[in-house]
């Protein structure tokens, strides 16, 4: 049986765990790699890698797991994994890191397609190398080609994957226009009530939809933010406004990603004020629909729905985007009802090195107990969450 070392030999395929300082300047290569990526993420590009590590608690201390094929001059970036500390999730301190989140749901990997197997077992040996003896991937495509190329090489190098948790949300993939998808897939008696909120919204002012991208995105990302803060979650101090580093790490996000087209604001305006917008993001053909806010005081008339449903219009009639990632919870109320594809996304718990086989053990322990309360605790935390909606509907 190989190695993890062995393994991450047999091509020339050398990692390193490195800080920001590090990593920065391979930016070019590092984008290059994300162009190409066996699957895209664009919270792992250096757009958003780089500035989450820079202003977000979360990225404190945080760590670049890079990956290179060849030596010299002539060694190409092929797999980069931003990785951060679990911080207080397990009560005591344990040998693991998680992969970074960075205002996304998706935990997967940047690896080239050419022999990722390789290139995954460089990774986890650097990270057992620097002492770390387990990983996590909270948000993992499931059946995507990065989990079965962890899977194969789990099984030939002998090391354990544990699958924690797992659920399916929202995606957006349909080979319809807009216009007849919306039509098909929406329940009659949704979207004719819809169509009602649109005609009694539009009856108030000029109601318009735009998309903003490029020199236009940071303006755009302004009245978001705006939007956003004087909402709920500005009354919680959770908004991008108030949430700490929150606002440097989404607008210098923004202004890198503008430079490749790979941000898009959508925006749904009455009398050019805006009343409902969005935050996408774009890595190769998906989409990924990053946050959205919309007007209080007009609830009535869904402008947050109706707003989605333009972007949804909007992403399908793009002949470059394959399909959008919603980054949603399970079950959500209402983008579930809109985007009727699913995808699936797993945590899982990897060793990277059987060198510290006992730490691992009281890892995998630790996760197994945690996983054990949350799903005991659940009708608990459900009935204080409708507790807290509930005093929200009487707040208004």
């Amino acid at each position: 049986m190989l190695t993890v070392s062995e393994a991450a030999t047999r091509e020339s395929v050398t990692a390193e765990v490195v800080p920001l300082e590090q990593a920065a300047p391979h930016a070019d290569a590092w984008r290059d790699l994300a162009g190409r990526a066996l699957e895209p993420n664009v919270f792992y590009g250096p757009e958003m890698t780089l500035a989450g590590l820079r202003h977000l608690p979360e990225g404190r201390g945080g760590r670049v797991v890079m990956a290179w094929r060849g030596a010299g001059a002539t060694r190409r970036l092929v797999g980069i994994l931003p990785v951060v500390g679990v911080g207080r999730r397990h009560g005591v301190p344990l040998p693991v890191r998680q992969a970074a989140g960075f205002y996304g749901t998706v935990s997967t990997p940047l690896i080239d397609g050419e022999e990722a197997e390789e290139t995954l077992a460089a990774m986890l040996a650097a990270l057992g190398r620097a002492g770390i003896c387990g990983l996590l991937l909270p948000y993992l495509y499931t059946d995507g080609p990065v989990a079965a190329a962890l899977s194969r090489l789990a099984g030939e190098i002998g090391l354990e994957q544990r699958r924690l948790s797992g659920f399916e949300r929202a995606f957006l993939r349909s080979p319809l226009d807009g216009a007849t998808y919306l039509r098909d897939a929406l329940e009659t008696r949704r979207r004719k009530e819809a169509e009602r909120q649109r005609r009694r919204l539009a009856e108030t002012g000029a109601l318009a939809f735009r998309v903003a991208r490029g020199p236009e995105a940071a303006a755009a990302l302004e009245a978001f933010l705006a939007l956003e803060a004087a909402g709920w979650k500005g009354r919680e101090g959770t908004d991008l406004r108030s949430a700490p580093g929150a606002a440097l790490f989404v607008r210098e996000a923004t202004a890198a990603l503008a430079q490749a087209e790979a941000i898009r604001v959508a925006l749904l305006t009455l009398d050019e004020r805006v009343i409902a917008s969005g935050l996408v993001a774009v890595a190769g053909d998906r989409a990924f629909y990053m946050k959205t806010c919309y007007d209080e005081s007009l609830g009535r008339f869904s402008p947050g729905l109706l707003l989605t449903l333009d972007l949804t219009a909007h992403l399908l009639d793009d002949p470059a985007i394959e399909g959008a990632d919603s980054i949603a919870i399970a079950d959500h109320p209402m983008i579930d009802r809109v985007w009727t594809a699913r995808v699936a996304v797993s945590t899982l718990l990897l060793q990277t090195t059987r060198d510290r086989a006992l730490s691992f053990r009281v890892l995998r322990g630790a996760e197994d107990l945690r996983e054990l309360l949350r799903v005991r605790s659940r009708p608990l935390r459900d009935r204080f969450e409708a507790w807290r909606a509930a005093r929200k509907v009487k707040a208004k």
